[in-house]
């Protein structure tokens, strides 16, 4: 299980930080960042342990990713932000089943929980 849940850690931080670099350091329209950020990880190869999940993870959190860099001011934020996102998306695995905008759910989700701690930090 923790193997399961670092590889899901380490494909939201791959997704969320590529898509906010996209479009916080280079510019690129943020929508684009997500769809070329989500376009690169279906290419991770599935595994027989993993399943298709480290594709779904790089694509929610390219979902988190387009936060606005005013929102994120440091790379630890976006590696506090994944941590949230990889919790979230392991603890849903098995709910809902059969619904849209899961990923999207669980980035939006994990954003605002991120801005709660963060206000709590600050």
């Amino acid at each position: 299980m923790v193997k399961f849940f670092f590889v899901k850690y380490l494909a939201f931080l791959v997704g969320c930080t590529l898509c906010f670099v996209l479009h916080a350091q280079f510019a690129v329209p943020v929508v684009l960042a997500a769809s070329v950020t989500g376009l690169l990880g279906s290419f991770i190869p599935l595994t027989q342990a993993f399943g298709s999940h480290p594709r779904g993870a790089v694509y929610a959190g390219s979902f988190a990713g387009m936060c606005s860099a005013e929102l994120i001011t440091g790379y630890w934020q976006l590696g506090l932000l994944a941590f949230i996102g990889a919790s979230l998306y392991a603890l849903t695995l098995n709910m809902f089943t059969g619904f849209g905008g899961k990923l999207g759910g669980v980035a939006f989700v994990s954003v605002a929980l991120f801005m709660l701690t963060r206000e709590g930090l600050w």
